[in-house]
């Protein structure tokens, strides 16, 4: 495509109008539009006639450039949906009510909820097959007269398309209407794999795949994740699991052994630590901000009755009393400072800062909740 030119007039800021574009329009059909350049900017988006670049242009004729690697990756996400979607339908009798591609990965909606593995694993299994056979793709162009003739389509011809249809047969697993980019044989898909599925509003469920490069992307990825997981636990591959299942039993004992040693600590502290409140205007005011477990426990212990209490760690805290209005002070505290959020009741509020403060800092806080509370 490199050394082709074609004329562009600017209608806003970055964005021009083509007549008889040779860009493939974003979202058309559910697919992927095209990428490259004109001239040195940057095709961000595609529209019907129109194009959106990363930079301003003189209106005139320009060089352009399409990414024929994007189209490539296009055309293996795009034959493997057909794919999927004539197994899905010839085997298992689910019709294909949506498909959408996107960068990272491809979705297509089949009208049931709660399919079971076994389809699941099947049709992967059937799409796979369908690759390996190497079938050729066949275009095919009808009249609008003969294509809406034609019996048995997986998917009905919009009213809509006017004109001659072009058609996409894949051996004698699907024919069906088709705009978009397509390879040749459906070797050149190489593999396909389902990444996720869930049920989805109107009893559908929907599917997520990869194709192609994407696919042994993804799978690239994967085996790295899983050799730093090997070195990490010193195991074998199919060891991780169980490796992993102890690492979690061990952590969830420790915490339970470290709240229970902070739970003893808190008791033996507190009478010293109430000791450290500060007065002011009639509130006796306690700060803690060292210790994040001692942090989350302290209100068990102390006493309510006579203090408030002003105890987290880093940006998140919580204002306990049973005798003063923690709802008031805290609301007092955020209309003074917007960039602090906090809420609660009466007897107990939360107070996410705008940044970590030291111990002064906090109790000049408190004091602006209080003056303001007393105003």
């Amino acid at each position: 495509m490199e050394n082709i030119k074609i004329n562009i007039k600017k209608i806003s800021d970055k964005t021009y109008e083509i007549l008889n574009s040779p860009f493939y329009v974003d979202g058309k059909g559910g697919q992927l539009g095209d990428r490259g350049t004109i001239s040195d900017a940057n095709i961000v988006e595609v529209k019907e006639n129109l194009v959106i670049l990363d930079k301003n242009l003189e209106d005139g004729e320009y060089t352009y450039f399409i990414d024929e690697k994007r189209r490539e990756d296009i055309r293996q996400q795009h034959t493997a949906q057909h794919i999927f979607s004539a197994e899905a339908y010839n085997n298992f009798g689910l019709n294909t009510v949506g498909f959408r591609m996107a960068e990272e990965y491809t979705t297509v909606d089949l009208d049931q909820k709660d399919i079971s593995k076994e389809i699941i694993d099947k049709l992967e299994e059937l799409v796979n097959n369908d690759i390996k056979k190497d079938i050729i793709i066949e275009e095919e162009i009808y009249t609008n007269e003969e294509a809406h003739k034609i019996e048995n389509l997986r998917k009905a011809i919009k009213d809509k398309i006017k004109g001659d249809v072009r058609f996409i047969k894949i051996g004698d697993i699907d024919i069906c209407a088709c705009a978009g980019f397509h390879v040749s044989r459906t070797s050149e898909i190489e593999i396909f794999k389902l990444i996720y599925h869930e049920n989805i509003k109107g009893n559908y469920t929907r599917f997520y795949f990869l194709a192609g490069e994407r696919a042994k992307a993804d799978y690239n990825k994967k085996h790295d994740i899983i050799k730093k997981l090997t070195n990490i636990f010193s195991c074998k591959d199919d060891e991780i699991l169980e490796m992993l299942d102890k690492s979690l039993t061990e952590k969830a004992k420790i915490t339970a052994e470290l709240k229970s040693l902070s739970m003893k600590y808190a008791e033996l502290m507190v009478k010293d630590f109430e000791n450290s409140f500060i007065e002011y205007k009639g509130h006796k005011i306690l700060i803690y901000n060292e210790d994040e477990n001692l942090a989350n426990i302290l209100a068990k212990f102390v006493n309510l009755d006579k203090f408030l209490l002003l105890s987290g760690y880093d940006k998140n805290f919580s204002l306990n009393s049973n005798i003063y209005d923690c709802k008031a002070i805290i609301l007092n505290i955020t209309k003074s400072f917007p960039t602090i959020k906090g809420g609660g009741g009466k007897n107990k509020g939360n107070i996410k800062l705008d940044k970590a403060y030291s111990r002064d800092e906090l109790i000049e806080l408190i004091k602006k909740g209080i003056d303001n509370n007393n105003e």
